[in-house]
C-alpha cells in the first residue's frame, strides 16, 4: 500500500511522527504539500 502524507508548508512538524513510523515499517509514501485554499501544489 502507498500512502500520501498532506501537509501544509506553514505548519512545522509535518506529520514528523508519521512519517517516521512508516519508513521503519518500510511502507512506501508521498509528501504531499497543500497550497492556500487547500488544494495540492
Amino acid at each position: 500500500m502507498h500512502y500520501q502524507l498532506y501537509y501544509w508548508p506553514m505548519i512545522q512538524g509535518r506529520g514528523e511522527y508519521v512519517r517516521l513510523a512508516l519508513e521503519d515499517a518500510g511502507a512506501s509514501y508521498t509528501d504531499v504539500a497543500r497550497g492556500k485554499g487547500g488544494t495540492g501544489a
